[in-house]
């Protein structure tokens, strides 16, 4: 069987995560991260109690047309409040929450596949 190489032409993807950072396809990053369509900044969460509606608001714009939020949460899954569900709800963007491992593993998946994802990822 031959084996042929996926170019993904649009979005990073996540080649490992740990040791309190991220390694993408252009290189590591320290510290908890999120990542646009556009682009990767710093994530100032370290702990999911940190969560709050101005840390998302890179994502909320509309210019980056999000469908779906991957919130990594660090080592276990952590819900966020319900109004920032709720925040999540009224702008259409589908918000799922999972460990930070899982949260990477999808990303890759969900970025192969084209969809319009970002991910805000607590560094462990």
């Amino acid at each position: 069987m031959e084996l042929q190489d996926i170019r993904f032409t649009g979005q990073r993807l996540i080649e490992a995560y740990g040791n309190k950072g991220f390694r993408l396809s252009d290189g590591r990053l320290e510290g908890s991260i999120l990542i646009l369509p556009t682009g990767v900044v710093s994530f100032a969460a370290d702990q999911a109690e940190d969560f709050n509606a101005d840390l998302f608001a890179p994502i909320l714009k509309p210019q980056n047309n999000i469908e779906i939020l991957l919130l990594g949460t660090g080592l276990k899954q952590h819900f966020p409040s319900g109004e920032l569900r709720k925040l999540f709800i009224e702008k259409n963007i589908a918000l799922e929450v999972m460990d930070t491992g899982a949260a990477c593993r999808t990303f890759n998946v969900l970025v192969s596949e084209d969809r319009r994802v970002a991910a805000a990822l607590i560094a462990i």
